[in-house]
């Protein structure tokens, strides 16, 4: 150690000595590191040569003693230099630091001689990119009173075991300290903490952006139960940062500032794209969740740091949709992708999967949202809402994300583990709070956390929900006796052999005394190629749901706009309330049923008016401009799109649209592909388009001729068989390969859904499963390249609502309406007179009454 020290010089570290050996191996440290240092005495310099010294940075060395007493100008340094230029106090110097405040040095409640503790800090300045749990070697028994700490002084490292003060840091200038030795032999990354001080410039933190300090988004370290020099007890901070969860943390702070620095996903971007409106409308989460008691929040997690793989495998938009249909109130999407691996395309689509269905549920982003970024994110990507831990979140950013969150519209879930956390939440103002029962810390589950934290919530406009650990119905009817509103159910639900029946065995809840796509009514009947009002009426006297007027050119049938307008009239006149009215064919639904999630064809179909019939305008390849001018001009109740019209077209259509799709004729052997002057067939592309929601409401399945230019009124009977397949394969996507089946015995997997639902819990793992395909839906982390989809729900599709036409008359549409099962039958050419295009009465009379079943009486 030099004992005649140069002169300090501008540029120069000064490193003052309070007679400590270990100032020399901080001399040595900070020479390797590059910096030219000047060690002086604390009483060989007085405050009043402080002016003179042009320096770069100021360290106060180790000691022994007391810092009143022994420290010599130690804390006359720190007081001068402060703001000016960086200062670092090493033992010592930290107590001279807090001295200099109006903090209490004292005993530390234990005394350190030589030994070491790991320590856990805030990764923040002087431990930016420094690892957690790094052994330090200590030499002291005094230490700063964390009940004395100075507002101006914030706590930056502790030690692991014993929570006792290693660090703290000035909240606005440029001083930090540690209370260990980083310059010893013993201690870890003591030069990649000097080095991270040497790179500091200027005397306030606000000049060192890159060192994480003024970062309010990272929290603040975790201060566990220590000795106070008094004799007390302090009490942990309650916004603790623990191993698993601080790693998480950190890496969402990576995530997030590398999606800011992507060109396209910038903040500017994101807010450009919310102020086009790209973002989809929400739907109101609290009155959601508070009209079902309890309201379920169902989850898709692929994976997690306590149990690793669950379902990695799973499609999330085909989960979100089998959720929604079983009853969820909300779906929520884990969109972290390293642990949990989940991303916000899951989320997208997931709502993509569920915005037809009438009554949808809300979608929340499950994440750890730690910047309004991400909040910006999960509203452009389709959330309601968003998870707010407050574990993770200094109550200041607590409030600021959840008041941004409301500003966009999303009232957020906010989560607590304990009663600190609880009261925090409610003080921000939260009004749906869910409690974990998955202590954060060590991701333990204790089931009785929501039970001690419900007494807070009574008396309050508060929802309180059960998260976490939630396996079958007990644990729900126990939370909701505790006025629990609503449950979070993950894993389990994501092992589930049959997602739809545990929720139902989960909630108490009926299986639907009405299947989903159908009403209970007869089969609906549409007379097309209606060419005046006498046959209009007869048809309408007779039963006839619908009246198809066809202005299509090219058919022979077709009505001039004039008729057409004097034809919808006369039908609406006759359809008054007060004349006639289908009450019988429209039962009643069940509350249950109103109020659940309903696939878009079997809401449209749930929807259809009582009062019929009902106008139908019937187009082929016509302009888009000329449909929407005849259904004004014809006050048209309906239009039928039965050309190539484009699927979008229905978006800009006025009235619902029903939409023709062409199956084989009975006698046609070949099937695939279409000619180019057909309309969309089965076996081509467009077929895919059948269902997709969201645009036309009915299907209609015709026939045509090969090689026709105009469709319907061909005569030809369509393939029924195959309008078998099409409406009992469903309308909700699960398209599993008949391949896929076939090796599998139903009744195998009767049983193991039967077992599950009657345990109320997860089935067992997949070993003990002897049934294949409860394996394989057990197995959810195989990939489609092991040959085998996964058929999770393929089997609960409920049948797709129809309007089947092609070749029906009166005396095969009865079979055709046993076989195929449509919610509606549609004729033209099969009630005409002999040789003629006009209807026969007679006929139309005997096909309604045989469509609709020998006991339907219409009610005059």
């Amino acid at each position: 150690m030099p004992t005649n020290p140069a002169p300090v010089t501008k540029g120069k570290t000064l490193l003052i000595d309070n007679f400590d050996s270990f100032t020399w191996n901080l001399y040595q440290y900070l020479c390797i590191l590059g910096a030219s240092v000047t060690v002086i005495r604390n009483n060989e310099i007085t405050p009043d040569d402080f002016p003179n010294l042009d320096i770069a940075n100021l360290i106060i060395s180790p000691g022994p003693g007391h810092p009143k007493t022994d420290s010599g100008v130690s804390r006359e340094a720190i007081r001068y230099f402060a703001g000016k230029v960086p200062v670092l106090g090493v033992c010592m110097g930290l107590e001279c630091l807090v001295d200099e405040y109006g903090g209490t040095i004292a005993y530390a409640g234990e005394i350190m001689h030589g030994k070491t503790s790991k320590v856990r800090h805030d990764g923040k300045g002087i431990f930016k990119d420094v690892p957690q749990g790094i052994p330090s070697t200590r030499y002291h028994s005094l230490s700063a009173s964390l009940t004395t700490l100075p507002d101006s002084l914030s706590i930056s490292a502790t030690t692991e075991e014993s929570g006792v003060i290693m660090a703290v840091r000035h909240r606005e200038y440029t001083i930090e300290a540690v209370q260990y030795h980083p310059e010893s032999i013993m201690s870890e990354q003591g030069s990649a903490l000097l080095k991270n001080f040497l790179d500091l410039k200027g005397g306030t933190w606000a000049d060192c952006p890159d060192s994480g300090v003024l970062d309010e988004k990272i929290p603040p370290v975790e201060v566990k139960s220590s000795s106070d020099p008094s004799g007390n007890k302090d009490t942990a901070s309650s916004s603790n940062v623990p191993s698993i969860l601080q790693k998480i943390h950190a890496q969402r702070l990576k995530d997030v500032q590398l999606a800011k620095a992507t060109p396209g996903t910038t903040p500017s971007d994101i807010s450009t794209l919310l102020s086009l409106h790209l973002a989809p409308p929400l739907i109101p989460l609290i009155p959601l969740v508070r009209d079902k008691r309890p309201a379920l929040m169902a989850e898709i997690k692929r994976a997690s740091p306590s149990k690793g793989p669950i379902a990695m495998f799973t499609n999330a938009a085909q989960q979100a949709l089998t959720y929604a249909l079983a009853g969820a109130s909300v779906i929520s999407v884990l969109t972290e992708p390293t642990w949990f691996k989940g991303s916000l395309l899951d989320m997208r689509l997931a709502r993509q999967a569920v915005d037809s269905l009438a009554q949808r549920p809300a979608i929340l982003r499950k994440d750890f949202i730690i910047d309004e970024y991400q909040i910006s994110e999960a509203r452009l990507h389709g959330a309601d809402t968003v998870l707010l831990i407050v574990a993770i979140l200094p109550l200041h950013r607590l409030k600021r994300l959840y008041e941004y969150s409301i500003r966009l519209g999303m009232e957020p879930l906010v989560e607590v583990n304990n009663a600190q956390e609880m009261k925090l939440a409610l003080e921000i103002g939260a009004k749906l709070i869910g409690v974990n029962n998955r202590n954060l810390h060590d991701f333990e589950v204790d089931m009785g956390t929501t039970t001690r934290l419900a007494e807070m919530c009574k008396e309050k406009d508060v929802i309180l929900c059960a998260l976490s650990g939630i396996t079958g119905p007990e644990d729900v009817k126990k939370y909701v006796s505790q006025g629990v509103g609503a449950i979070l159910v993950g894993e389990a639900l994501m092992r589930s052999l049959d997602p739809t029946a545990f929720i139902r065995k989960l909630l108490g809840t009926p299986v639907p005394p009405v299947p989903a796509g159908t009403t209970g009514q007869p089969t609906l009947v549409k007379i097309c190629g209606i060419r005046n009002i006498k046959t209009a009426l007869i048809a309408a006297d007779a039963g006839a749901d619908m009246i198809g007027l066809v202005f299509a050119p090219g058919s022979k049938r077709v009505v001039d706009l004039s008729n057409a307008r004097e034809i919808a009239l006369a039908l609406r006149n006759w359809r008054n309330p007060s004349a006639f009215t289908m009450t019988r064919h429209k039962p009643k639904l069940s509350p249950e049923v109103l109020s659940a999630a309903t696939p878009w064809f079997a809401s449209a179909v749930r929807a259809f008016p009582e009062h019929r019939p009902l106008v139908v305008g019937v187009f082929q390849d016509q302009t888009l401009e000329e449909i929407i001018t005849y259904a004004a001009e014809a006050q048209l109740d309906m239009v039928q799109l039965h050309g190539h019209e484009p699927t979008q077209w229905a978006q800009h259509i006025p009235v619902p649209v029903i939409r023709a799709f062409h199956l084989p004729q009975v006698e046609d052997a070949v099937i695939n592909g279409d000619s180019p002057n057909q309309a969309p067939s089965v076996g081509s592309a467009a077929v895919d388009e059948m269902t997709q929601p969201g645009y036309h409401k009915y299907i209609l399945l015709d026939s045509m001729r090969a090689g026709a230019t105009v469709s319907g009124g061909s005569g030809k009977v369509v393939d029924w068989p195959m309008a078998s397949q099409i409406v009992e394969r469903g309308e909700i996507g699960f398209r599993a390969a008949m391949s896929d089946l076939e090796v599998f015995s139903p009744h195998s997997v009767a049983i193991a859904v039967e077992a599950e639902v009657h345990t109320g819990s997860a089935l067992p793992e997949p070993e003990a499963l002897r049934d294949p395909l409860a394996a394989i839906h057990h197995d959810k982390t195989r990939p489609e390249s092991s040959g085998v989809r996964q058929l999770t729900v393929a089997m609960h599709s409920e049948k797709l609502p129809v309007i089947l036409a092609g070749g029906l008359t009166p005396e095969n549409v009865r079979e055709a309406v046993e076989l195929v099962k449509p919610w509606a039958v549609d004729v033209s050419g099969g009630v005409e007179l002999s040789g003629s295009v006009e209807k026969d009465e007679d006929k139309v009379r005997a096909f309604i009454q045989a469509a609709k079943g020998a006991d339907w009486v219409p009610i005059q």
